[in-house]
């Protein structure tokens, strides 16, 4: 009787296979100190101004993100162009995450100038770098930088909705007093705002009429249309056409057309200022005296300050000089304080000066 037998040794493989394998993977881990090193001297040739450093240190297809991103030759000659200081400290580094060709790198870099205008500043960015190991080394691939503070505000950008296609209001004052003389003044008005795409179409009326001791002493109607077409975002061209009756001024009708551009001179949250340039023609029908046609220049402007989100404060004059007649000049402007008591009505105090 015979017997055969095959014994397979694994156990005493298993532990170099395993410590093989650990070895391979710390060899190609991307190491702390070299990336730490690419970040130092990158720093560096920023406060230097190295363009050969940048063009060792960025890859082919680097890019700066934003919005829109920032192309590598572009970022470049920023780097180049604006200041940064003589000093920088790298500080909070940090690999976020590591692969064997690439890794994902944080740090706070402080420089000290304004890049803008060279003065001196302490200027702080959080930075998020991608670097990809290459041939020659590591190479950075994609940064974003953002402001290095702790406030929620730097995470997002705030954009104010766009305002609605169709926007009006309506005015209402009345005012009477009794006693040794009777008064009463009647006041209405409207403005209607229509937005369809990158036309905007802004119409108003108003209405005044004023008595005394039961004889009419005042009475206007103003009427008027501008039509305007966006060009840029600050700027836009406009038509506009106006229609006035004032008897007690000695302006039986008073028809205005003209046509410019317009153009947004402050247009933030709180602050907006409106100016009108245009040219055009009038035709004048006197209570007394010959009528009068004549070309003219408008000069326009108005001034909105938002006090609160419920109250602002609105200024609006127009300048009118006849280009005939050099004595013949109109101006006009209207001041009001509004404070809105709910969502639909508002109170209204004005003074307008013709």
């Amino acid at each position: 009787m015979f017997s055969t037998g095959f014994h397979l040794r694994v156990l005493p493989v298993l532990p170099l296979i395993v410590l093989a394998t650990a070895r391979a993977v710390h060899a190609q881990a991307p190491p702390e100190a070299e990336l730490k090193d690419a970040e130092q001297l990158l720093a560096s040739a920023l406060v230097a101004k190295d363009a050969e450093a940048f063009e060792r240190l960025l890859a082919a297809d680097f890019v700066l993100r934003g919005a829109p991103d920032v192309t590598r030759s572009v970022w470049i000659d920023n780097a180049l162009k604006l200041c940064w200081g003589d000093r920088f400290e790298i500080g909070d580094f940090r690999v976020a995450r590591a692969l064997p060709d690439m890794a994902v790198v944080t740090l706070v870099l402080t420089t000290s100038r304004d890049p803008k205008t060279c003065e001196p500043a302490t200027i702080r960015s959080l930075l998020t770098d991608v670097w990809r190991r290459e041939q020659d080394g590591w190479r950075l691939a994609l940064r974003h930088s953002g402001p290095a503070t702790g406030s929620v505000d730097t995470q997002f950008e705030k954009i104010e909705p766009p305002p609605p296609m169709v926007e009006g209001s309506a005015e209402l004052s009345l005012v009477s007093t009794g006693g040794n003389s009777d008064t009463e003044s009647l006041g209405l008005g409207s403005s209607i705002i229509w937005r369809p795409g990158r036309w905007t179409t802004q119409g108003q009326v108003s209405f005044i009429r004023s008595e005394t001791a039961g004889i009419e002493t005042a009475r206007s109607l103003a009427a008027s249309v501008r039509q305007g077409r966006t060009i840029t975002p600050r700027l836009d061209a406009f038509g506009r056409l106006e229609y006035l009756s004032d008897e007690f001024a000695g302006i039986e009708t008073r028809a205005t057309i003209d046509g410019g551009v317009g153009y947004k001179a402050i247009d933030d949250s709180i602050h907006t200022l409106l100016l009108d340039l245009g040219l055009g023609y009038s035709h004048e029908a006197r209570v007394a005296g010959a009528d009068q046609d004549s070309a003219l220049a408008n000069l326009a402007g108005t001034y909105l300050w938002r006090l609160h989100r419920s109250s602002s404060i609105e200024s609006a004059s127009l300048f009118t000089a006849s280009l005939d007649r050099a004595g013949d000049w109109r101006f006009r402007n209207s001041l009001a304080l509004t404070a809105a008591m709910t969502r639909t009505f508002s109170l209204k105090l004005s003074h307008s000066l013709k």
